[in-house]
């Protein structure tokens, strides 16, 4: 008798648990669970004007490097064009060929090289080159091929020199 007694007394105990639980505790998880992503969204909000004036000052520094690079909306060949005869003018060497970039796509990039000759002296060749990696985001400088031409109606010598100049994308 008293083993029936402990057993229906059990019972009523993990019916009345069952039944706070979904009477009273259910609400409260999903409450305070609810509660946790609100403070979470809440926090995220709070951090929204401490974010935005990171992002302009990135703004700001970027566009003074592109600024400081000299870079037009134009086209990547256009600006190397503009920045090469700036400088040949600037170091007094001439821009004798620009060939159209060769441009070969492997799976995961996009190599574009350029090919183009210069002639002039071979420091001022140099520095036309030197400025070139410096001032543009270009690519780099992958061969240099400097050749000596004589011209045979003034009998004078001059350097001349293919440049291929490779940027990776």
């Amino acid at each position: 008798m008293i083993n029936n007694k402990n057993k229906l007394l059990l019972l009523g105990i993990v019916m009345l648990l069952i039944s706070s639980y979904h009477l009273a505790f259910k609400k409260t998880f999903q409450i305070r669970t609810e509660l946790k992503t609100l403070e979470s969204q809440a926090e995220l909000y709070n951090n929204i004007p401490q974010k935005l004036s990171i992002l302009s000052q990135k703004n700001i520094y970027f566009d003074s490097i592109l600024t400081k690079m000299d870079l037009n909306d134009t086209s990547i060949q256009n600006n190397l064009i503009r920045t090469i005869n700036l400088e040949a003018k600037k170091n007094n060497v001439k821009v004798m060929d620009f060939n159209q970039p060769h441009l070969f796509q492997n799976s995961t990039s996009t190599e574009y090289t350029y090919n183009f000759n210069l002639e002039g002296d071979f420091t001022d060749i140099l520095k036309v080159l030197h400025e070139l990696e410096l001032k543009g985001n270009f690519g780099d400088v992958i061969h240099l091929g400097f050749e000596k031409k004589k011209d045979y109606k003034t009998l004078k010598n001059h350097l001349s020199v293919n440049v291929l100049l490779q940027q990776l994308k």
